[in-house]
């Protein structure tokens, strides 16, 4: 097993949304905006309340799809700590000596699903759980878990479970 220090620095990148996604899910949206609207011209007066309530819903709807919209990142396995930027400026920066143990888990056929980071909380504010990562999310799930088992300090904990079983 190598030090923390690593000679060459890895970065992983999570894509975030991928275009195609976010172009069909618009048009979706926009499909459905255009059909309550053909609906209530058609039907006229009486439709005006449930169209009120249709758009509404479908503007909950959209805050809701841009609340939950994974935003881009870069996982950094520096000389120094382990650090998860986001596109929105979130840093996480877990040093090396703080981190306590990593857990990954397997679907029962052997794919890596996640990878969880967890920390010795150094602020009151901070939680154990520094950040976890999904097969999904990042470009190279297993070359990020492999990169990880070489950095980690002796002190960390590696912890492998399958679930889903």
């Amino acid at each position: 097993m190598s030090s923390p220090a690593t000679a060459n620095e890895h970065i992983f990148i999570g894509p975030g949304l991928s275009p195609f996604k976010r172009i069909v899910t618009a048009l979706g949206v926009i499909g459905v905006t255009v059909l309550v609207v053909w609906v209530a011209l058609h039907e006229g007066l009486p439709a005006v309340g449930s169209t009120i309530v249709a758009i509404l819903f479908i503007l909950g709807f959209v805050v809701y799809l841009r609340l939950v919209a994974p935003l881009p990142f870069t996982i950094e396995l520096e000389e120094g700590a382990l650090v998860k930027r986001s596109s929105n400026g979130e840093v996480i920066e877990v040093k090396w000596q703080d981190l306590t143990r990593v857990k990954e888990e397997f679907f029962p056929n052997g794919k890596r699903i996640s990878i969880t980071a967890y920390r010795k909380p150094t602020a009151p504010e901070q939680k154990t759980k520094a950040w976890a990562v999904y097969r999904d999310d990042v470009t190279d799930l297993d070359g990020l878990a492999q990169a990880l088992k070489q950095c980690i300090p002796p002190t960390c904990q590696w912890q492998s479970e399958t679930v889903h079983e």
